[in-house]
């Protein structure tokens, strides 16, 4: 990722409606795994903008490859660890966490195999643990932003699942999410066609609102039924 995204992503955290909207349904998805505390691992965690509220819940280690990153979290958030390691070979004992959050990394291009990264998320969350995967979606909707962030890749459910399972879990949900920002996000990729930029930089309200209400409103549905694709 741009170094100047960091900066950003940490400066808009509490005011982007994005970043609202997700950790919210991130505490809706794993409110019951994380209730009765634990110690949670938060992989490739940036500046903590969707996963540092863990430590609200029990013991958080943050952990992430770029240094800056972990420097910004920590100037913003509480954890009981800042770790820099590799997701593709983390310095964790096997099965020491009983959670697991994993959001937007797999895609990023310093990752050659994402089944290596899955695999190293599987080995340290305990049995019966739970590992949270969030990736972009759309495989074919490659964007502006995603040249900011070095995304590298885009994911289907089923591909999320694969990997699950190929590293020995059980798939308990899988869902698109921000399912009402496709046709939008693919009319944005054909006007930004060989640009470079972030989708920070805009619309922090959310278009005055609209953007944060529809994304409640999903959430809604999303308590029901999972959705079969998702921005």
């Amino acid at each position: 990722m741009e170094v100047d995204e960091y900066r950003l992503m940490a400066d808009v955290e509490h005011s982007h409606w994005w970043y609202r909207s997700t950790r919210h349904l991130l505490r809706e998805i794993l409110d019951a795994d994380t209730a009765g505390g634990g110690r949670f691992l938060d992989v490739g965690a940036g500046t903590g903008a969707t996963g540092a509220w863990l430590a609200e819940r029990g013991e958080l280690v943050t952990s992430d490859f770029m240094p800056l990153a972990l420097e910004l979290n920590r100037e913003r958030h509480t954890a009981a660890g800042f770790v820099a390691a590799d997701v593709n070979r983390l310095p964790f004992e096997t099965g020491s966490f009983d959670v697991v959050l994993c959001v937007t990394v797999l895609c990023h291009q310093s990752i050659p195999d994402p089944r290596t990264a899955v695999a190293e998320l599987a080995r340290v969350v305990r049995p019966g643990g739970v590992v949270c995967l969030w990736e972009p979606g759309v495989r074919r909707l490659r964007r502006a932003h995603d040249r900011v962030t070095h995304s590298a890749r885009r994911f289907s459910r089923t591909d999320l699942s694969s990997l699950l399972v190929d590293a020995g879990m059980d798939v308990e949900r899988a869902s698109g999410a921000y399912s009402f920002l496709i046709p939008p996000a693919a009319v944005k990729a054909m006007i930004e066609r060989g640009r470079v930029e972030s989708d920070l930089d805009h619309n922090a309200d959310g278009l005055a609102g609209v953007l944060p209400r529809l994304a409640q409103a999903e959430q809604a549905v999303l308590r029901r039924v999972d959705l079969p694709a998702g921005l």
